[in-house]
């Protein structure tokens, strides 16, 4: 009898100590995000033709790469932080059907700031103090300022078919959808004199929403960064995509806490 007790205590000793190791392995469980990148028609840009000049591609090929390259580091940006799934890579998910399925709901519409507030309040959605402090941080402040983020004249993804919002998450239990909108190159002043001379800059800008699982709007803003005259894609994606794939994280971190 006394060996039988001895066996049992023993065992529910194993469970005592193996408790806790199951409970630190699921706090250790990365929130899930999914990436959409920006549909094909959702890149503008006045740049193309001279990167392609200068990155010996076509027109067509230089918009494919920036695309990807701009989901490339979103992707490996989040991979430090989150469970990041890329809706363009996931193939063993059948993904690329996925985001074609969401591209077909989609319909773009320009998403005023004060519409966002109203969209917000009705919707009483989880947008946190440090949130609001984080896009403050950023808010352009003066000409000279190299990155700024605005909360108004967004490029927003509004997806008809919420049973889709529900499909995603039964496939994929995400916590948020991470959608770039758009994608835009601007070149200041630039004429052909100053093309020669090659004296201009130029602004990227991602527009991004922020959804939760279910479909609410968290957060919709554009992010710009102020760059030089660089005019091949190996140059733009090592100088400047990076650097809005960094700060796009940095949000998307703060929007999770």
């Amino acid at each position: 009898m006394k060996k039988i007790l001895f066996i049992v205590f023993i065992g529910c000793g194993f469970v005592l100590m193996a408790q806790p190791v199951m409970l630190d392995s699921v706090k250790t469980i990365p929130t899930k995000i999914l990436i959409v990148p920006n549909q094909t028609m959702m890149h503008f840009s006045d740049a193309d033709e001279d990167i392609s000049q200068f990155s010996k591609k076509d027109v067509n090929q230089v918009r494919s790469s920036l695309r990807l390259d701009l989901e490339s580091n979103i992707h490996h940006q989040l991979l430090a932080n989150f469970d990041a799934i890329s809706l363009l890579r996931s193939t063993t998910t059948n993904g690329e059907e996925d985001l074609n399925k969401i591209y077909a709901a989609t319909h773009y519409t320009l998403y005023s700031r004060q519409l966002q507030e109203e969209y917000l309040a009705s919707k009483q959605s989880p947008v946190t103090a440090s949130l609001k402090n984080i896009s403050a941080k950023f808010t352009r402040k003066n000409k000279e300022q190299t990155f700024w983020v605005s909360d108004s004249s967004v490029m927003l993804g509004a997806i008809g078919n919420k049973e889709l919002f529900q499909y995603l998450h039964k496939k994929y239990n995400e916590k948020y959808i991470l959608f770039i909108t758009q994608f835009e190159i601007n070149t200041s002043n630039k004429n052909s004199i100053e093309w020669l001379k090659q004296s201009y800059t130029r602004e990227y800008t991602v527009h991004y929403n922020l959804f939760d699982y279910t479909g609410t709007l968290i957060r919709a803003e554009t992010i710009t960064i102020r760059a030089g005259n660089e005019n091949t894609l190996a140059e733009i994606k090592s100088k400047y995509l990076i650097q809005l794939a960094q700060r796009l994280k940095e949000i998307v971190q703060v929007a999770n806490n």
